[in-house]
């Protein structure tokens, strides 16, 4: 208010004055009796009145003046708290809507995705979108990584499910380590339990010289540690916990059994070298984690691809000598025949027949008859090559298929095999030892005839023209 009743408003107290001093004068007069008494105080009213009524409409004028004041006031500050309330309002929104793309929005999208990882249908498409560079952005990338790694496992399950060989399954896994795990230097061995071995499978081309571990470990698989123990062995977890890994390499290992029906089928051995920080073993057991993503996920299928194998490699073998039988030949000839025109070398074949089998049974019985049966098929198998293969044709006929061979080679180790033969001594269900005689019929391909089952029948009638003139020599 810009004018009060106070000291600042001099009109205002000059008539509060002035009324004060005419109440004077008319005491005065009352006091001092004077005669005109009555005129006098008639006319110090009507004055008095005068300054009162115009100190009234003053008063009455500064009044409205402050309640106009009062009000503008009012209604300012009712201005000012309806703008601040709208702002507030406004800005609330705002930053509900804030909080809403930036939290609610990203934690929705990862619950949808963690529901369509749960029921296996991924959606590369509803990754989350990453809008800002706080925690919220970092979780969003990170979590956008587990469903591309998410992603990449569940198809590489769908694809190694569609493999046939256990071969190519590994090859899989190779791929991935390399291009998905980012491990350049690793390998995998398959494990043989039942003969106690392992090997190298991938990479394809490597050798014994290039395994960072001593090579004892292919002919003895216990000598692995993570074979023998069924769980991961980390050199980064405890330097030289495997004493079959050659510290003098300079490198850090992780070795991870995959482990089917119960036993380590396989183990993958991923090499790196010597740490500096503790960022390198963090960037190291990021790799290795995402590599074990995809071997939990092709264990299954590993222990498929391995049962087939196994009973397919049981179909092929004969039960009683563990040579292969007449249905290895059928399966396998194809591939057989293709490596040896492609080298432009020959086969030469083989049948062979133990002369008089038939008394062994008679007059020895038929476990005598087994066990001369097991005998000459290890005789057969150390008189020829590794290459060579060794085929149980039917009850007491053997083939020999002897593996790119020059002209007349077949006749020599036929030799070697009659001779071999005579000079082992079975075993007998009588005083003393067995001794037996076999005939044999030699044939080669592609020498004797373009037909490789052609060939295989010259051999077979050769056989029968030595049964026939009953000599001993070929």
């Amino acid at each position: 208010m810009t004018n009060t009743l106070a000291k600042d408003d001099p009109i205002g107290q000059q008539s509060l004055q002035n009324i004060l001093n005419r109440i004077k004068i008319m005491d005065d007069l009352i006091v001092n009796k004077n005669p005109n008494i009555w005129e006098e105080l008639n006319k110090n009213l009507e004055l008095t009145n005068n300054v009162i009524k115009e100190f009234s409409k003053r008063t009455n004028k500064q009044l409205e003046e402050y309640s106009n004041q009062m009000n503008e006031a009012i209604k300012y500050a009712i201005n000012s708290i309806a703008i601040v309330f709208l702002i507030a309002v406004s800005l609330l929104l705002f930053f509900t809507r804030w909080l809403t793309e930036a939290f609610s929005r990203p934690i929705e999208s990862m619950i949808h995705q963690i529901h369509s990882i749960g029921t296996g249908e991924v959606d590369l498409n509803k990754k989350l979108k990453i809008k800002s560079e706080d925690e919220i952005g970092a979780l969003s990338q990170e979590f956008n990584k587990l469903v591309d790694t998410v992603y990449g496992v569940t198809v590489f399950k769908k694809v190694i499910e569609e493999d046939t060989t256990l071969a190519a399954v590994y090859g899989r896994l190779a791929d991935v380590f390399e291009n998905e795990s980012g491990i350049e230097d690793f390998r995998i061995f398959d494990v043989n339990l039942p003969k106690e071995q392992m090997n190298i499978v991938q990479p394809p081309l490597a050798s014994e010289e290039s395994m960072m571990c001593h090579a004892e470990i292919l002919n003895d698989c216990s000598l692995c540690r993570a074979q023998k123990t069924a769980h991961k062995i980390s050199s980064l977890e405890y330097e030289g916990v495997c004493k079959q890994f050659i510290n003098s390499t300079g490198k850090e290992h992780v070795c991870i059994p995959l482990i089917v029906t119960g036993k380590p089928g396989a183990v993958a051995q991923f090499i790196f070298d010597k740490h500096q920080s503790d960022e390198d073993i963090e960037r190291i057991n990021e790799k290795v984690f995402k590599a074990e993503s995809y071997i939990k996920n092709s264990l299954s299928v590993i222990e498929t691809k391995q049962l087939m194998h196994t009973l397919r490699e049981s179909s092929l073998v004969d039960g009683l000598t563990g040579l292969y039988n007449r249905r290895f030949l059928q399966d396998h000839s194809n591939q057989i025949i293709a490596g040896v025109l492609r080298r432009k070398k020959q086969i030469s074949l083989l049948m062979c027949d133990m002369d008089f089998f038939k008394q062994v049974n008679d007059e020895h019985g038929h476990d005598i008859g087994d066990s001369v049966l097991k005998d000459t098929s290890r005789v057969l198998r150390e008189s020829v090559r590794d290459a060579d293969v060794v085929i149980r044709f039917g009850g007491e006929e053997f083939l020999i298929l002897l593996i790119d061979t020059d002209p007349d080679y077949g006749m020599k180790v036929a030799e070697k095999i009659r001779e071999n033969i005579e000079k082992t001594k079975f075993k007998s269900s009588k005083a003393g030892a067995l001794k037996k005689t076999i005939s044999m019929g030699v044939s080669e391909f592609p020498k004797d005839t373009n037909g490789f089952w052609q060939a295989i029948k010259y051999a077979d009638v050769a056989l029968t023209m030595q049964k026939i003139m009953e000599e001993i020599n070929v």
